[in-house]
C-alpha cells in the first residue's frame, strides 16, 4: 500500500514537472542539461531534445564554463532574480531565474527554474508609457489653468480698482450698497483665482517656498487675529496653546504657513455652529538647525464620515455637494495645503466622525536661525482675554479620561486625594485608579505588539486612544504622546518603540 502511495505521488510530481508553465532544467557537473520539461522545449525552441547542450549557452549571463568547470554567479543561488535566456535561434527573452544545486552525488548536479516574464516587462512598459502620457495631460491642464487665471486676474483687479475709486466719490446709500455688494465678489473671485494659481504652481512643482526668519509668537497672535471676530460674532469658545519650549525665532515661508492655518482655522469656524475652535502647537524634535512642529486645530463642528474623509484632500472636491451650496468655497484649500505641507517635509491628517466634530493635524519643519534661541513667553500670545489653556476633554467618550486627567493633575503636586478616589469607587459604573491603570497599560501592550507587527492603523488608533486618556495638564506627558501619535502616523518603527518606552517610564512615575 505504502509502495503505491509513492508511485501516485512520484506520477503527480512528474506531471507537475512536465507541465507547468515554469522552465524546469536539470544539469549535471559539467553544465550538460540531462533532463527538461515541456515549456523548457517551447520556450527555448529546442522541439526535439537538448543534444550537447550546455546550461552556460541559455543563460549566458548567470552560468559559465572555464576549463570544464561551472561557474554560477551566487546572486542566483536559492534566489529568484532577473536575467534573460538564450533560444536555440540565438534570440533571449527576460526570465526569473533560480538556481539550486541537487542534493547527495547523484548523476544530477543541479536545477535552474525559469519564468518567461517578457509579458509582465510589456505590461510595465505599457504603465510607463501611460504615467507619462498622462503626466503630460496633466501638466498641460495645470498649465492651460494657470494661463486662464492669470488672464482672468487683470480684469478682476481692475474691476477691484475701478470699484475702490466709485467708493471715494458722492453716492447715494443705494449706489453705495450695491458697489460695496460688487467689491465684496471681486475680492471672492480674487480669493479663487488665487487659489488656482497656487494649484497649478504646487502640482507642477513651480512654487519656491521662501526661507525667512520671523517670530514665531507674534506670528500665531495674528493668525488668531484675523478669525477672532469670526469667532466671536458665532459665539464660539477660542482655546489656544503654544508650547512653552518652541524658538521664537524660526526659519520658513511665513506665507505660506499663514496660508494652511488660515485655511484650516477658516473651515473650523465655518463648519462650526456651537462650541469652541481649539489650537495647539506642540515641537515634537529640534536639532541645532532645525525645529519640527506638531499643529492641531479642533472644532466642534459638524464633522466628516469615513466616506467623505477619502475625498476631502482632492482638488476641486468637498466632502458633500450641499456643502458647496450652504457655505461656498471651490475645495481647493485643503488641496493646497497639503501640497504645502508636503513641501514643508510634513504630513497633515484629519480625525472625525459626523457630528461629532473634526481634528486636523499637520507637523512641519522649520529652520533656527543659529544666532537667535529665545524661547516663547506664553503670555505674549494673549491677544484678548481668553486664557490660554489645553482643550477640555471631551469626557462623555472616554469616562476613565477623565478620572485619570485628575490623578496626573494631582501627581504633579505628589498628592492624590484618596477621599475623591473613595467616592468616586462608589460611582456606579465608574472604574477606580487601579482599573484606569489597567487600561491604560492594557492599550500600551497592545500598541506594542501593532508597532512590532507595523500594523499602522490599529497603532494610531491605539495611540490616539492614550492621547485623550492622558491628562491635558500634564503637558509633559502630552507632549510625549503627541510625539507618538506623529511617530506612528509617519511609520517610524524604531522612533516608536523609543518614544513609547520614555512614555512607559514616565507613566510608571505618576501610576
Amino acid at each position: 500500500m505504502q509502495k503505491r502511495e509513492q508511485n501516485m505521488l512520484q506520477t503527480e510530481l512528474q506531471l507537475i514537472y512536465q507541465y507547468s508553465q515554469e522552465i524546469f532544467l536539470l544539469f549535471d557537473r559539467n553544465g550538460k542539461i540531462i533532463d527538461y520539461n515541456q515549456a523548457a522545449k517551447k520556450e527555448l525552441g529546442y522541439d526535439d531534445s537538448f543534444n550537447e547542450v550546455s546550461i552556460a549557452s541559455i543563460f549566458r549571463r548567470v552560468i559559465k564554463k572555464d576549463n570544464n568547470k561551472l561557474i554560477i554567479n551566487s546572486r542566483y543561488l536559492n534566489y529568484t532574480t532577473e536575467t534573460v535566456a538564450y533560444r536555440k535561434n540565438k534570440t533571449c527573452f527576460p526570465v526569473d531565474l533560480r538556481v539550486a544545486f541537487w542534493p547527495g552525488t547523484s548523476k544530477t548536479y543541479g536545477l535552474c527554474i525559469a519564468t518567461n516574464i517578457s509579458g509582465r516587462k510589456d505590461k510595465l512598459r505599457e504603465i510607463r508609457k501611460l504615467k507619462n502620457e498622462l503626466k503630460s495631460m496633466d501638466k498641460f491642464k495645470n498649465d492651460f489653468i494657470a494661463n486662464i487665471t492669470h488672464e482672468l486676474k487683470t480684469p478682476v483687479n481692475g474691476i477691484i480698482g475701478l470699484t475702490n475709486a466709485l467708493i471715494e466719490t458722492s453716492l447715494k446709500p443705494k449706489q453705495l450698497d450695491l458697489l460695496n455688494m460688487l467689491y465684496s465678489i471681486c475680492l471672492k473671485m480674487e480669493t479663487i483665482i488665487n487659489n488656482i494659481i497656487d494649484y497649478s504652481k504646487l502640482a507642477n512643482n513651480n512654487m519656491v517656498l521662501e526661507q525667512r526668519e520671523f517670530d514665531f509668537p507674534n506670528f500665531i497672535k495674528s493668525i488668531i487675529s484675523m478669525h477672532y471676530n469670526s469667532i466671536e460674532e458665532k459665539g464660539l469658545k477660542l482655546i489656544v496653546n503654544v508650547g512653552e519650549d518652541i524658538p521664537q525665532y524660526v526659519v520658513g515661508d511665513e506665507f505660506r504657513l499663514a496660508q494652511v492655518l488660515n485655511n484650516i482655522i477658516s473651515n473650523a469656524i465655518k463648519f462650526t455652529s456651537a462650541g469652541q475652535i481649539a489650537i495647539q502647537i506642540v515641537k515634537v524634535a529640534e536639532t541645532s538647525t532645525t525645529v519640527e512642529l506638531f499643529f492641531m486645530i479642533i472644532d466642534t463642528g459638524i464633522g466628516i464620515s469615513p466616506e467623505e474623509r477619502d475625498q476631502l484632500f482632492k482638488s476641486f472636491t468637498q466632502v458633500d455637494g450641499s456643502s458647496t451650496r450652504r457655505y461656498g468655497g471651490t475645495g481647493l484649500g485643503l488641496t493646497i495645503s497639503k501640497l504645502i505641507i508636503e513641501a514643508m517635509n510634513g504630513t497633515i491628517a484629519v480625525e472625525s466622525e459626523k457630528n461629532q466634530g473634526s481634528t486636523f493635524s499637520f507637523n512641519i519643519k522649520l529652520g533656527i536661525p543659529n544666532e537667535k534661541e529665545n524661547i516663547v513667553v506664553k503670555e505674549d500670545l494673549e491677544p484678548y482675554d481668553n486664557e490660554i489653556v489645553y482643550l477640555e476633554e471631551d469626557t462623555t467618550v472616554f469616562p476613565e479620561a477623565d478620572y485619570i486627567s485628575r490623578i496626573f493633575h494631582k501627581s504633579k503636586n505628589n498628592s492624590i486625594d484618596t477621599e475623591e478616589i473613595h467616592l468616586y469607587n462608589e460611582l456606579e459604573g465608574k472604574p477606580d485608579r487601579k482599573n484606569v491603570a489597567d487600561i491604560l497599560f492594557d492599550r500600551l501592550e497592545k500598541l506594542i505588539i501593532c508597532i512590532e507587527m507595523e500594523s499602522w492603523k490599529k497603532a494610531e488608533d491605539n495611540a490616539s486612544y492614550i492621547k485623550e486618556m492622558i491628562s491635558t495638564e500634564n503637558i509633559e506627558l502630552r507632549n510625549i504622546c503627541l510625539s507618538l501619535v506623529l511617530a506612528v502616523r509617519k511609520e517610524k518603527k524604531e522612533q516608536s518603540i523609543r518614544i513609547l518606552d520614555k512614555l512607559k517610564n514616565k507613566l510608571d512615575e505618576v501610576i
